[in-house]
C-alpha cells in the first residue's frame, strides 16, 4: 500500500480529480471492498479507514488534517463502514429466504413482527459475524427502506441515498 500512496501522490500533480477518482476505485476501493462482508467488522477496519482518508486527502490535494466528511460526499465515495453496510445488505437481498422474521418464529403480535429474527447467541465472535450483524443492521434500517426488500434495485438506490 505504501507504493500506492507514493504513486498517487506523484500522479496527483498531473491528473485531474476525475482521473484520480478512477485510480482510487481501480486500486484502493477494489482491494478494500474485497471480502468486506467477512472482515468488515474486524479491528483492522479502523486501519483501512485511516488509509482511505489518507488516500482521499491525497486525491483532492487537501491538508493531512482536513476533515474528510465533506470530501467523501463531494467525491460520492462510501467510507469503509458504509461500504460494509451496503455490501452486507446487498448480500441479504440475494439471500432473503435463508432468514426468518419474528412473526414466523412466534405467533405473538408485536410491533417488531416484521423484523428479522436474531438467533440467541452468547459468543461475541458470533455476534460480530456477518449474519448476526447483518440482521441487526437490517432491523435498524428505516421502515421505508425495509419495505422495499422485495424490489432489489429500489432497495439499493434507497440504501445508497440513506
Amino acid at each position: 500500500m505504501v507504493s500506492y500512496f507514493l504513486a498517487i501522490s506523484q500522479i496527483a500533480y498531473i491528473c485531474n480529480n476525475d482521473t484520480l477518482r478512477s485510480i482510487y476505485f481501480a486500486y484502493f476501493h477494489s482491494i478494500a471492498s474485497y471480502g468486506i462482508i467477512s472482515g468488515g467488522n474486524s479491528s483492522y477496519s479502523k486501519k483501512i479507514f485511516t488509509l482511505q482518508k489518507r488516500t482521499i486527502r491525497i486525491t483532492v490535494g487537501a491538508h493531512p488534517r482536513t476533515s474528510c466528511r465533506r470530501l467523501f460526499k463531494k467525491l460520492e465515495i462510501f467510507t469503509v463502514r458504509s461500504q460494509y453496510i451496503y455490501s452486507l445488505m446487498s448480500f441479504f437481498m440475494g439471500n432473503q429466504e435463508k432468514f426468518q422474521t419474528n412473526s414466523s418464529v412466534h405467533s405473538i403480535n408485536t410491533r417488531n413482527k416484521q423484523h428479522l429474527h436474531r438467533p440467541v447467541a452468547n459468543l461475541s465472535c458470533f455476534q460480530k459475524g456477518a449474519s448476526y450483524s447483518g440482521i441487526r443492521i437490517f432491523n435498524s434500517l428505516p421502515r421505508i427502506i425495509k419495505n422495499l426488500k422485495n424490489e432489489k434495485t429500489q432497495f439499493k438506490v434507497a440504501l445508497k441515498s440513506f
